[in-house]
């Protein structure tokens, strides 16, 4: 009984234990972050406010960088990730809702590139899912 214990408690916990290997919570917790850091841009034109959750030598971060001067601060704008998963290292796939001024979500099924940069993962580029 007491060999059964222990063997079924050694399972729960390496059951438990994350893989060092497997970036798949923090791939997804830093792609909320970055998209929700998006909207916060969105509203103010603030470039710093996505600079930690992206990667500033890749294109998204250079298309962002390129929209500043068009961004009228004070506007309001929430972006939120759903459904996301992880397709392979590096790649997280979801819906991402995007809610403007008029109150219209706009749905957009995206793939968004990650790398991994300064211990963290960071976007790279966005495009449309397949």
């Amino acid at each position: 009984m007491v060999v059964m214990l222990a063997v079924g408690l050694w399972y729960a916990i390496s059951a438990t234990r994350a893989d060092p290997g497997d970036h798949t919570a923090s791939e997804i917790e830093s792609t909320i972050a970055a998209v929700d850091a998006w909207g916060s841009f969105a509203a103010t034109g603030d470039i710093r406010l996505v600079s930690e959750w992206f990667a500033v030598d890749g294109p998204q971060y250079a298309q962002l960088v390129s929209e500043v001067d068009s961004i009228l601060p004070g506007g309001v704008y929430d972006f939120a990730l759903v459904d996301a998963v992880v397709v392979e290292p590096g790649l997280v796939r979801g819906f991402v809702t995007v809610t403007g001024e008029t109150g219209e979500p706009q749905i957009y099924h995206w793939d968004i590139e990650l790398v991994e940069q300064d211990n963290r993962w960071k976007v790279w580029t966005v495009r449309t899912s397949p």
